[in-house]
């Protein structure tokens, strides 16, 4: 009979309320793990395919020399869409005029993502092209005609062959992020290549074939190619291997919704432990009479179990209808806002919800179980006895082994799960600590306030142990709610950082160094705003203290005496000197060399990094076959985010300025002007101008669709913070009412009583947010440095938000929970007990 009664007994506590929070828990932790699996899948898979515009594909295979047929025909074979982009520098000639140029030669497909956009006049309103060049056509960027004197219907000569210039680029997909050497592009077909002649043995050439398909064909390919790929030669390439602001801003929202999503876990699966510890608690008179009417240990477990696994069944189910129903309502949403269909997730997300829901409803309810079972028969003449604490540590081990394989099962990655559980660990270990040394405090400041004063921090003070856990509970939870938004916000505002509304949209190169006073009263003629104009020397580092720097070579074509050599740069540097330190510059070592006239170089940090360069390190370099050595006298930290012009190295005037140079500069021009460019620039027909404008809006659009995807994990993580906060309140019910009996008994009015518990967890929700600040600003300094590396600051006004969030959140919960108990009088509080 003992399903039977565990059946009754689930109806029975269903009715009476007592298993919501327990059961919300759960349903929330399933809903949480499902519904932010499955976006996180859907919408990251949705970003990357839209993202992969920027390389024209999901994957690109690059190569110096030709690639095989054969990994071509397995492509083909694994079902997936390839085209051919070959690109290298050339001549091309137009009427006496001559200027370098990126020949890009592509097959039929291209591209495989994303649109390529033309015009049909430079500079002109851009707009999808339809296919692409014919034979004996080309299509040219805006700059080529300044630099040739063109017109539409001209013909221009590249290696053997010539081609009538039929349409103007305006918009590459795979255009790249590297403005400062980039050369006017030629589109022509792949097929036309080798008539042109221009590869041959040796010659500085890139193949690259454009694949796209679905993950798991890509996955598949992936696994079969790269035993194949030759280090030295090939390289397989997606849009998160780049360092470009794109790149980085996925990674960064890729690994914020990954730590979210963990705290959410951590915070809902808490809230499981405490509902299940309050919910034993509360049937150990039932167990105590089961016991008296000659009930075994066995069928009391049988009963108890059945009743806890029909509970998490239901829970789960719940927790699965309504974490596919939000994520859907979300994912359309999301979707018609970007104007795109999102792919659809996998099997993982619905396994990985249903295990988190056992586990946290299992592994957080087999001690309080344990305990539930061990209650005396005794108990229903002496309320007071309980289960022994004999194997407490039982409940650490199970309670910290659970959240451990939750934080490796979601994450699948054990050192990040392995790093949060063991900074949670000590952090719970110095909060508790704190938590008793405010207790403490308060409790002499209470003494010299008012009669509810004084009865809120005696009732703190004697409860201090359970107060210290619940405390601890309060400033996780506070801490992990205020963590994620303040991450967040952070995170909004270093991408809006990067791409200001007034952000450059142009970058002007080649600027010859006759015309650069006469680009300057342009600008200011025609209030364009612009950045300074940096001169620019082509160099290479060829030795640093010394010691030869190898070239971008293969292993095979260096000599024996290179390969004892030391890494470098491996191409051409730009070069640039100026007196004063620029803009988005920051100096980490050495100092500026203000009047000092003697040679000088101050090196880029990542640059000085990678090359091992210090303050005080020799270096030499090679520009046009003149040789000279500078000391190296400071380092810099750029910010390559914004688009502006930075460099590798600056040298201070005296060292530089007599070298032949051209100039650089970027600046903003409104659409409604962007007709006026080539008449602005008529006079300037040395300048190449590069439009950054397609490529800016494509980043801010990726940047917003990940800013939705933070916003609803930010708000799924705040419902598991809450729900924790509730069950920690609701744990302490039962031991305040009897209190509460006592108090009514000495005649104690209900005033009194109100106050003194909303001011008891006034001062609880108060040091709670306090404790949560001092945490939250040392996590958030530890995850700013090392995992999303952004410039740490001091977020002095939550120093005074967080405790005055944790004191009103906390005193609301309470005051509302304590509402009823408060309303009843003596005789109803004793029959509740009874």
């Amino acid at each position: 009979m003992w399903h039977k009664i565990s059946f009754r007994l689930l109806k029975q506590e269903l009715r009476r309320g007592e298993l919501t929070i327990m059961a919300l828990a759960i349903i929330l932790s399933v809903t949480a793990v499902l519904s932010l699996s499955i976006f996180s899948d859907r919408l990251q898979a949705g970003l990357t395919e839209r993202s992969s515009e920027f390389l024209a594909a999901d994957r690109v295979l690059s190569s110096r020399r030709d690639i095989p047929q054969e990994w071509l025909e397995q492509a083909g074979q694994m079902q997936l869409k390839t085209a051919w982009k070959v690109v290298f520098n050339s001549m091309a000639f137009a009427d006496g005029n001559t200027t370098l140029v990126d020949i890009k030669a592509v097959s039929d497909g291209y591209p495989l993502r994303g649109e390529l956009e033309i015009a049909d006049q430079p500079f002109g309103q851009g707009y999808v092209a339809e296919g692409l060049p014919a034979e004996g056509e080309a299509w040219v960027a805006s700059q080529l005609f300044q630099a040739l004197q063109l017109d539409i219907g001209d013909d221009i000569e590249v290696g053997n062959s010539s081609f009538k210039v039929t349409k103007v680029i305006t918009y590459e997909p795979d255009v790249g992020f590297s403005v400062f050497t980039d050369s006017p592009n030629v589109l022509i077909r792949h097929s036309q290549l080798e008539e042109t002649g221009l590869i041959q043995p040796g010659s500085r050439v890139r193949f690259n074939v454009l694949m796209a398909g679905n993950n798991n064909d890509i996955d598949a390919y992936e696994e079969w190619l790269l035993p194949r790929l030759n280090d030295d030669t090939h390289s397989w390439r997606s849009i998160e291997d780049g360092n470009s602001p794109l790149s980085r801003s996925l990674n960064r929202a890729e690994r914020f919704m990954m730590l979210a999503s963990l705290l959410g876990v951590v915070l809902a699966a808490t809230a499981v432990a405490v509902a299940a510890q309050r919910y034993c608690q509360r049937n150990y008179d039932v167990v105590a009479i089961f016991k008296t009417l000659g009930a075994s240990r066995q069928q009391i477990r049988r009963i108890f179990m059945l009743h806890l696994l029909l509970l998490t069944a239901a829970s789960v189910a719940i927790g699965m209808a309504l974490g596919w129903a939000l994520q859907y309502l979300v994912i359309e949403w999301v979707a018609q806002k970007l104007d795109a269909t999102l792919p659809q997730a996998g099997w993982q997300p619905y396994v990985l919800a249903g295990a988190t829901g056992v586990i946290s409803a299992v592994m957080f309810t087999l001690y309080p179980l344990f305990r539930l079972v061990s209650i005396p028969p005794l108990r229903v003449l002496h309320r007071q006895l309980t289960a022994g604490n004999a194997v407490r540590w039982l409940q650490w081990v199970l309670s910290g082994g659970t959240i451990y394989a939750l934080l490796v099962i979601y994450s699948q990655q054990w050192w990040l799960s392995t790093a949060l559980f063991a900074g949670g660990a000590v952090a719970a270990v110095l909060l508790l600590g704190l938590g008793r040394l405010f207790i403490s405090a308060s409790r002499k400041a209470g003494m010299q306030a008012g009669s509810s004063w004084r009865l809120a921090m005696a009732g703190l003070q004697r409860r201090a142990a359970a107060n210290s856990v619940q405390m601890l509970s309060f400033s996780t939870a506070i801490m992990l709610l205020l963590l994620v938004i303040v991450l967040r916000n952070d995170l909004l505002e270093d991408w809006k950082s990067q791409l200001p509304e007034d952000a450059p949209n142009y970058f002007a190169i080649n600027i010859a160094e006759d015309k650069v006073d006469d680009m300057q009263t342009m600008f200011e003629r025609e209030k364009i705003p612009s950045t300074d104009l940096y001169p620019i020397v082509p160099g290479r580092l060829t030795h640093i203290n010394g010691k030869k720097l190898l070239d971008e070579v293969t292993k095979e074509d260096r000599d024996d005496n290179e390969a004892e050599g030391r890494e470098g740069v491996g191409r051409e540097l730009s070069l640039t000197w100026r007196d004063t330190l620029p803009p988005n510059n920051e100096l980490t070592a050495g100092e500026w060399w203000g009047d000092n006239a003697e040679p000088q170089v101050s090196v880029e940090l990542n640059v000085s990094e990678r090359l091992d360069i210090k303050v005080g390190d020799e270096l030499r370099f090679n520009l046009g076959g003149e040789e000279f050595t500078v000391p190296v006298t400071s380092l810099r930290k750029a910010d390559w985010n914004t688009l502006q012009p930075n460099f590798y190295m600056i040298f201070n005037t005296s060292t530089l300025e007599d070298f032949p140079a051209t100039y650089i500069t970027s600046f903003r021009l409104g659409e409604d002007r962007k007709d006026e460019l080539y008449q602005l620039f008529k006079p300037f027909p040395q300048t190449s101008l590069i439009d950054l404008d397609a490529m800016i809006n494509q980043i801010r659009e990726v940047i917003g669709q990940v800013s939705l995807a933070i916003v609803f994990v930010l708000v799924l993580v705040i419902i598991a913070g809450a729900l924790v906060l509730v069950a920690q309140v609701q744990a302490s019910m039962e031991e305040r009412q009897k209190e509460l009996v006592i108090l009514r008994t000495l005649g104690a009015p209900g005033k009194l009583l109100s106050r003194s518990i909303t001011y008891e967890f006034l001062v609880l929700g108060a040091i709670s947010g306090l404790i949560a600040t001092l945490a939250m600003e040392v996590s958030l300094f530890i995850l700013q440095n090392q995992v999303f590396n952004m410039t740490p600051v001091i977020h002095w006004k939550l120093w005074l938000l967080g405790p005055v969030f944790g004191a009103v959140v906390v005193a609301v919960l309470g005051r509302l929970s304590c509402h009823r108990l408060i309303q009843r009088n003596t005789a109803q509080l004793i029959r509740k007990l009874a």
